[in-house]
């Protein structure tokens, strides 16, 4: 794998492959460092997220020149473009006016059906009940109609649209709970048949706009505690990764509080969090719980057996709450 690591020209986008079970993740070959092959992490809709460090020997398989990776290189254009926009949408009429401002600028959307069968195409029609459809597929843009009902979640994505407001109003933070999906996230707005939630997660490397059916969620909960963080520039800390020694990546990690997710050999899941101390030989992580937010617990690492570490593109400032 090192021999075909060293042929692929650097910043190339690729699928990278650390499991057996067709998971796996997008990003630019950065280089190799010692034991290490070093990616950008490069989200589903063309955010980069920071750097992943995995064992040569643990990459299974590596792909380019996909019919995947050709959508996200429009998606990561897209993303770094200047035209997205920010829609101020009224109260008494908000998925009435949201419909037809996705209908009018051709928002590409993603629909979920209750079978966990998804498309992606551009709406052409709303009404009442229905949502009218022309389908992105191989059958030549074809077009459907489906009731309301059968939509059980239709992802927006930031990529065209940056932010939505609510004319007058302010968006209450809630931490969401969505049947079967767990989404989590703040909503902005709902009614009797629809919520618009803002996804995002301290541990996804991207947010999104969703529209779910409102007698879908399971719970709402107030946010008691939650990580406050900021987001940095992972080329300015680390500006030569590849030329880096795994202890001055940790060093640097610890002296800006950067938010990292790592495996090594005595672990069997990975671990999240911030370097509360870090010494010659080890570094003691002190972890945030995925669920709740907060710090939960410390451990012992011996920076030998790390095997995996993704780093993160924010810092962690503080537990507020």
């Amino acid at each position: 794998m090192k021999k075909f690591l060293e042929k692929i020209g650097k910043d190339e986008l690729l699928e990278y492959f650390r499991s057996s079970k067709g998971r796996f993740a997008v990003g630019n070959f950065v280089g190799i460092n010692g034991q290490f092959a070093i990616f950008t992490s490069i989200s589903k809709y063309g955010k980069n997220g920071g750097f992943r460090l995995i064992k040569i020997d643990d990459l299974k398989r590596i792909a380019k020149n996909t019919e995947y990776l050709a959508s996200m290189k429009e998606k990561i254009k897209e993303r770094n473009s200047e035209n997205r926009r920010i829609v101020e949408l009224e109260k008494n009429k908000f998925f009435k006016e949201l419909f037809r401002y996705l209908k009018k600028n051709k928002i590409k959307l993603k629909i979920f059906f209750e079978d966990d069968y998804q498309k992606e195409g551009y709406l052409l029609k709303e009404t009442k009940e229905f949502l009218h459809f022309q389908w992105c597929d191989e059958e030549g843009n074809s077009e459907e109609v489906i009731r309301k009902s059968e939509a059980k979640r239709i992802e927006i994505g930031e990529n065209i649209i940056k932010d939505i407001i609510i004319k007058g109003e302010k968006v209450k933070r809630n931490k969401i709970i969505v049947a079967e999906d767990d989404i989590q996230g703040d909503i902005f707005f709902q009614d009797e048949d629809y919520s618009l939630i803002y996804e995002n997660n301290l541990f996804w490397e991207d947010s999104n706009f969703v529209i779910v059916r409102t007698t879908d969620i399971w719970e709402i909960t107030e946010k008691v505690y939650k990580i406050e963080t900021e987001s940095v520039s992972p080329n300015d800390i680390f500006s030569d990764i590849s030329n880096m020694e795994i202890k001055e990546i940790l060093k640097r990690c610890y002296e800006n509080k950067i938010l990292i997710d790592f495996e090594y050999e005595q672990s069997y899941y990975e671990k999240y969090g911030i370097i509360e101390k870090l010494e010659d030989d080890k570094l003691i992580l002190k972890e945030i719980s995925k669920i709740s937010g907060i710090f939960i617990s410390k451990s012992e690492i011996l920076i030998k057996d790390i095997s995996f570490l993704f780093v993160r593109n924010c810092r962690v400032l503080r537990v507020v709450g």
